[in-house]
């Protein structure tokens, strides 16, 4: 069934995308044209698009899957452990069935279950995961620049129960990860990294998931590369990596004796399969995405009211994201520039937002202090940003932005 689906996806890659849109002419007069031309069409550009190696790529390998008849805990999760462990340069690698089921078992694991700092601005699945676990979570804020968890804000936090940090990567970009672990370390707290949209960042030239106790990744849809739905746990610690293995598989050690109190959160065998050979695409996505964060940040740096993520050359994003702030010198809201976007075909999001302690399931359980997170979330938005696409694609963007903000 899987092989069949696997050529129809073939067949129908094979078709044009979207259709109708004249890009011709000068910047300044196709806008009008082609907004025109891709309504009629009725097509949109999407906020993001999984890259996916071609499907005849993989029907090796699921056959192999197949005929081994294990459909977890197999060959192609080591060759993706083994591929991981390389291109990060750390020890371990434990793939796992999320990000968030990775936060979960990996604090459970060094013992963690007071309170866990989490950045006010970051996507709600980090509190989620110290709050499965029965910890509390005490919001820290975020520098207004990098979009990362402040280390002013985090050493102003005197909390005695506070037991750990999940410091988390934000559209692609490492928090400042020496200065965050003098802090903890003068503190005496355990810091685990959020790296959910991290993978292809660095840290003062080398790639990030050595730091901390550990780092754990996302594979899901949305991210760089993706195994369809999944994760993976980094870390230079053996011992650690061990008690994920059980924890990952129920709590089961050797045989079938129950160690410990764990989860179902294996990677199947056929995510394993689509992550190990998207990784090996990582460089040359990694450069097409620098391509198109450029020509995004050269064309929108003249817009009044704009402004990037900003971070200093110790720093490399994987570029997860684009996400730019719509400031109080624009002369409309942030709201605003998403809705007329959307009614022109171009999907955005206000991202992230709210503040994570302004998120329904929160309101009015936890207090906190961090206004730069509450400035963020009322200006940031992302803009259409994934590794397939064309400059036709970007060009139109630019054009129905650089409109919607100065009115022309």
């Amino acid at each position: 069934m899987i092989l069949g689906l696997a050529k129809s996806v073939v067949k129908l890659n094979s078709s044009k995308g979207v259709r109708g849109v004249n890009y011709s002419g000068r910047r300044k007069g196709r806008a009008k044209a082609a907004r025109g031309e891709f309504s009629r069409a009725g097509g949109r550009i999407p906020l993001l698009k999984p890259w996916l190696v071609k499907p005849e790529a993989l029907v090796g390998d699921l056959r192999k899957v197949w005929a081994s008849g294990r459909l977890s805990l197999g060959e192609y999760t080591g060759k993706l452990e083994d591929r991981a462990r390389e291109l990060f340069g750390v020890k371990e690698v434990v793939a796992i069935q999320s990000c968030t089921s990775g936060l979960i078992l990996t604090m459970k694991a060094l013992g963690i279950g007071k309170k866990v700092v989490v950045p006010d601005y970051t996507f709600p699945a980090t509190s989620h995961a110290a709050i499965w676990l029965g910890a509390e979570v005490v919001f820290c804020d975020v520098d207004l620049s990098d979009y990362t968890i402040s280390p002013e804000a985090l050493a102003g936090i005197n909390d005695p129960e506070v037991e750990a940090v999940l410091a988390v990567n934000i559209f692609g970009l490492p928090p400042k990860v020496d200065e965050i672990a003098g802090i903890c370390a003068e503190k005496g707290w355990k810091l685990i990294f959020d790296s959910a949209q991290g993978i292809g960042g660095e840290y003062r030239g080398r790639s990030i998931g050595g730091n901390g106790a550990a780092e754990v990744f996302s594979m899901s849809p949305s991210k760089l590369v993706t195994s369809a739905e999944g994760g993976m746990v980094t870390t230079n610690d053996t011992a650690l990596a061990s008690e994920l293995r059980e924890l990952r598989n129920y709590g089961k050690g050797r045989g079938e004796a129950m160690e410990g109190v764990g989860l179902s959160a294996r990677l199947s065998e056929l995510c394993a399969v689509l992550a190990w050979r998207n990784l090996g695409h990582l460089k040359e996505l990694l450069a097409k995405r620098e391509r198109l964060e450029k020509k995004y940040r050269k064309a929108l740096a003249g817009i009044k009211g704009v402004a990037f993520q900003e971070w200093g050359p110790e720093r490399k994003s994987g570029r997860n994201y684009f996400v730019v702030r719509i400031t109080e010198e624009a002369g409309k809201s942030r709201d605003q520039a998403v809705s007329e976007l959307w009614e022109q075909g171009i999907e955005c999001r206000r991202y992230f937002y709210p503040a994570v302690h302004e998120i329904p399931a929160y309101r009015g359980k936890y207090a906190a202090d961090c206004p730069n997170a509450v400035v963020l979330s009322s200006q940031a938005m992302a803009l259409p940003f994934y590794s397939t696409m064309t400059a036709k694609e970007q060009d139109l963007v630019i054009e129905r932005f650089e409109g919607v903000m100065t009115g022309r």
